[in-house]
This record gives structure tokens, sequence and C-alpha cells, in this order.
């Protein structure tokens, strides 16, 4: 047990160097980049950082003001960037979350069955409707999908439509609003996933002691419960690290398309209006995500493969 927290505490330790380095890489691209061809950009940067400072002595203050949990005033919006950012993470995690269960469950089920039974329709189909899903890009199935919600709110149903409810206003709603986007958002990660699964799977099926299982009279249900389904895993819960980061990539397209309102879209706008501080905290919490969905990750494989341990 000791061991363990010493790790966590040492990937914590990680994750806040992590953190920092972009911190320093995002201010000083927009220091020295951005800042040098805008004019509004400077201003803003020396208005809340120190006019006439060097960039340096800016970063240091940007630092400290950090540590106090102070990300910055908007300049477009007049308000705390914490505030912005606050009111963007609900439906960013309710977009990822949900996404994220539907990408790792379905793309489970299907490479599971595609390998299986490959020969078959039902097996040919699913193959194909997941290679399908990967050569779409995002950004047009998340319009093919608004055309969808138009065409519902066109003949009267306005389940679907754009727009973010919060869970705890209306549940109803807040899953007829996240459908969809979930749909966009997981789409091409699922065909990824249905693949790792296919290929795992087929390659824990050709193990000697699952031969050796099947010899033995072991009912075909009990062999894939226990002997196939936990190593078949394994791979794709290592993978959903790195895929939650490309999941992001993906959130902030579906985010503007349906207006959800949620981090993506403060980036884009961000960026957009030239207002650094929210871009800066929002590259800052989009990197603690990624990194603790990455330990999050880790740790679910050492759980389920005594012979991977944390380091």
């Amino acid at each position: 047990m000791k061991g363990l927290l010493l790790v966590l505490l040492r990937r914590l330790l990680g994750i806040a160097l992590v953190v920092w380095v972009v911190s320093l890489v995002s201010f000083a691209l927009y220091r020295t980049g951005v800042a040098s061809a805008s004019a509004a950009t400077n201003a803003q940067i020396n208005a809340q950082l120190g006019p006439g400072e060097p960039a340096s002595w800016q970063y240091a203050h940007y630092v400290l003001r950090l540590l106090h949990g102070n990300l910055g005033q908007s300049m477009t919006v007049g308000l705390p960037v914490d505030t912005v950012l606050s009111r963007a993470l609900p439906p960013t995690l309710s977009l990822m979350i949900g996404a994220m269960i539907l990408w790792l469950t379905a793309g489970f089920l299907i490479g599971t069955m595609s390998a299986v039974r490959p020969r078959s329709p039902t097996g040919k189909i699913v193959n194909g409707a997941a290679v399908g899903a990967l050569v779409v890009p995002t950004f047009l199935l998340a319009l093919l999908l608004l055309g969808v919600s138009t065409s519902l709110a066109v003949s009267g149903n306005l389940w679907m439509e754009p727009g973010y409810v919060p869970l705890t206003h209306s549940p109803g709603q807040w899953l007829g609003r996240m459908i969809l986007p979930w749909i966009a958002v997981a789409a091409t990660q699922t065909a990824v996933t249905a693949k790792l699964t296919r290929s795992t799977v087929l390659e824990v099926l050709s193990e000697d002691y699952i031969r050796t299982a099947r010899a033995m009279g072991v009912a075909e249900r009990h062999v894939f419960l226990r002997h196939v389904l936990r190593p078949a895993s394994i791979p794709v819960i290592a993978s959903a690290g790195a895929g939650f980061g490309v999941l992001l990539g993906y959130a902030a397209i579906v985010d503007w398309v349906f207006a959800l309102g949620g981090v993506g879209q403060a980036l884009l706008t961000a960026v957009k209006q030239g207002d650094v501080m929210v871009a800066m905290g929002v590259v800052l919490i989009t990197a603690i995500l990624i990194s603790v969905i990455n330990l999050i990750a880790d740790i679910c494989v050492a759980a389920l493969n005594p012979q991977v341990r944390l380091t």
C-alpha cells in the first residue's frame, strides 16, 4: 500500500511537471508569436502581467497567480477565466464521459463480435461499419447528425435539438441533447477500438490454454468470460489514455457544431478573438484532463494484469 501511494505521488508530481511545461510553452508561443503580431494581444498580456516587464518576469507573475488559483481575466467577456471555464466544463465533461463510455463499450462489443464470428454475415457487416466510421471525418459526421437534428425539429421533435441543458435541470433534455454529439465524437475511436479488440481477441483465442479449455469440454461462454475477456480488455483500456486526447480534439469540433458551450467552443472563440488568458486556461485544463485519464488507465491496466507495475 505504501509503495502504491509513493507511485501515485510520483505520478501526480509528473502531472504537475507536465502542466508546468505546457504553461511555459504556451506562454512562450503567445508572448513571442501571437503577441508580436497582434497589438491587442500584446496590450492584454501587458495589462495583466506587468507593462514594460520582460517576458520572463511576466511568466513568473503568471505562474504565481496560477499557484493561487488565479487564471487571469478574460478581455472579451469581462469575467475571470476560472468563471468562464467553470461554465464550459459541465458540457465538455458530459460530452467526453458519455462519448468515452459509448466508444469503449461499442468498440469492444463490435470487435468481439467480429472476432468470434468473422465469416458470418453479422461479423462482416459489423466490420464493414467499423471501417466506414473510421474513414468519415468527424466534422462531416457532426454536420450530418446536425442535419438529422434539424429534420427532427422541423417535424416537431425537439428532443435532440442543439444546445446544452444541464443534467440537474432536466435529465431527459440533457440526454436528448447529448446523444448525437456522443455519436459524432465517439464514432472514429469506436472503429479504432473495434479493430484493436478484434485482433486482440483473435490472438487470445489462438493461445494453447484456450484450446486446452475447449478440449476439456468447458462451455464456450465460460471460456470467453474466464479466459478471453480479461486479457482482451487490457490493450483496449491501455489505448483509452491516448484515445482520450484524440477525443478532445473531436469534441472541440462537435462542441462548436452543436453549440454546447463547452471548453472546445470557448477555445475556438478565444483564439478567434485573441483572448490569450482564456486560451491558455483551456490549454492547461486540457493537459490536466489528459494526464489524469492516462493515470486512471494505467491503474486499471495494473489492476487487470498483475505483471504490469505502475512506475
